[in-house]
């Protein structure tokens, strides 16, 4: 960084956080860990999850595709990798092996999307009207076999062939799909909101107005929000038709190909474990007296107001329970371009946080670590201080901010590979770099493909930063989304832009599930 004049810099190595598995063993590790103790439950328990029941979604072709990636995952999977440490090959989920768990399917638990029902779909030509017809589609289908199947599936894939990929998914045909323009009932509604004014809904007044079609601005969060309106909704996995043929008929080194069918059957598998309530793994030593909290913002995808974001709060327990809770709406500094909580939001927000702790955990919490990816604004600090008060007088706080702008800064270390991952080093009492990324000893090289950018760490709170460090460490490695190592950001953080975007496309008002399988 220009003109930066260190007089005295510390570093410190922190040691890599340890995982438990079946047993209670430890390993590093998350692939090796299920390979060698499978997923965590305690000694006295022969297993967690003994059948993961899929339900699924899709037409002809791809459903027929499903059944042989089941087929695939269900059996050992080899890695054509050198390095097994970093790609080793996958065990097979099934009961023969450390996963003591098979994927069980049944006709009862699949819905066939008929080929007209695509080209109806595809005759829509506004994007935002077919991406909520075909989230409709969806939804029917997957009520259908939940209303008419006395036990119902744990996970629902929802396969997606080409053609809705193509015309409601990613492609060109749907890069037109765009946030609504208001209508003029809706630009005087804002005004009026600016302005401070009441409405008549707030006694319990309420006008029929002509139900407006659905809309969606992207398929997949739209449709992981729509089901939340399910009496009893249950997770869902979203599997493209494209990936299958990719994964199916596999050619190492082609071009488009990310992920090798180890590494697929490896991230599949644990992701659909965790969306039917199993725990893959948790952390060795998080502790147990400690609300872990990410604070941060997201757009309103469908609205038209882009000078307000809405506040979210992800909150984890010491065993990586994750649960969801949105805030309200704040107007973006004009001159930061952030935005802030005032100090009242701020309260509210988080007395709903440790409400919602102490009722997953048991326990009313000793101490609260915040995680945020902007600076605390004094009020933000005030108001969270008033919550944990009110709550417990005695508990210990810490706010920390986490940046990817570390302001150019960058270390180098001798030999052949970048910094160790753990690398901490010390700019000021309040202000640390962290290596969350680097040469990882655990798998014998440095996973990434650029220099490894450090997180800038600036901490205000009762504990000390190595543990503050050691904590972010740890919550690197709590992404069930992925079987990597570890993530940049700490879970706190890392998933709060996907889960603001199914956030964003759920109506405020609706209901929302809180449990995070809903939003991966």
């Amino acid at each position: 960084m220009r003109g930066l004049i260190l007089s005295k810099i510390e570093a410190n190595y922190l040691e890599e956080e340890s995982l438990v598995f079946g047993g209670m063993h430890e390993e590093k590790d998350p692939r090796l860990g299920l390979k060698y103790f499978g997923p965590f439950h305690y000694s006295t328990e022969s297993s967690s999850i003994e059948k993961t029941r899929l339900g699924m979604v899709g037409n002809k072709s791809a459903n027929e595709k499903a059944k042989k990636i089941v087929d695939l995952i269900s059996d050992q999977v080899e890695s054509d990798d050198r390095n097994k440490w970093l790609y080793p090959p996958f065990p097979g989920m099934s009961k023969d092996t450390k996963f003591h768990c098979s994927i069980e399917l049944s006709e009862n638990w699949k819905e066939t999307i008929l080929e007209d029902e695509i080209n109806r779909l595809l005759e829509i030509s506004e994007p935002n009207e077919r991406i909520g017809a075909a989230v409709e589609l969806y939804y029917n289908k997957i009520e259908n076999i939940l209303t008419y199947e006395d036990n119902p599936p744990d996970v629902v894939l929802c396969m997606i062939p080409r053609d809705i990929e193509e015309f409601c998914g990613i492609s060109e045909k749907t890069r037109g799909a765009k946030t609504p323009k208001p209508t003029p009932l809706e630009k005087q509604i804002q005004a009026f909101k600016e302005q401070n004014q009441s409405f008549l809904s707030r006694w319990g007044v309420s006008v029929e107005e002509e139900k407006p079609k659905f809309k969606g601005y992207d398929f997949r969060n739209a449709l992981k929000g729509k089901i939340m309106d399910l009496q009893s909704p249950v997770p869902i996995q979203l599997l493209r038709e494209s990936t299958c043929d990719t994964i199916l008929n596999y050619e190492k080194g082609k071009m488009g190909t990310r992920q090798d069918p180890a590494s697929f059957a490896w991230n599949l598998s644990t992701a659909l474990y965790y969306k039917a309530n199993g725990k893959p793994w948790r952390l060795a030593k998080l502790r147990q007296d400690t609300c872990y909290v990410g604070i941060s913002f997201y757009y309103d995808k469908l609205s038209f107001n882009k000078d307000i974001q809405t506040s979210m709060a992800q909150v984890f327990t010491h065993n990586g329970e994750g649960l969801v809770l949105r805030g309200t709406e704040v107007y973006i500094d004009e001159k930061t371009k952030e935005s802030h909580l005032s100090q009242n939001q701020a309260e509210d927000l988080l007395k709903d946080v440790i409400h919602t702790y102490i009722k997953k955990a048991g326990r009313t919490p000793s101490r609260v670590v915040i995680h945020k990816s902007t600076m605390f604004s004094k009020a933000e600090e005030n108001g969270f201080k008033s919550a944990i008060e009110a709550t417990n007088k005695n508990a210990k706080k810490d706010f920390v901010a986490i940046s990817k702008r570390n302001n150019g800064i960058r270390f180098m270390r001798m030999g052949s590979y970048p910094v160790l991952r753990g690398t901490l080093i010390s700019l000021s009492e309040s202000e640390h770099i962290l290596y969350t990324s680097g040469y990882t000893p655990r798998i014998r090289t440095y996973p990434g493909h650029s220099i490894p950018q450090p997180l800038l760490i600036h901490h205000k709170g009762d504990s000390e930063i190595e543990e503050i460090c050691k904590e972010i460490l740890g919550l690197t490695k709590l992404n069930w989304n992925t079987t990597a190592f570890a993530t940049y950001l700490p879970i706190t953080l890392a998933f709060s832009k996907r889960v603001g975007e199914v956030l964003s496309e759920r109506p405020k008002g609706k209901p929302l599930q809180n449990h995070y399988r809903f939003y991966m």
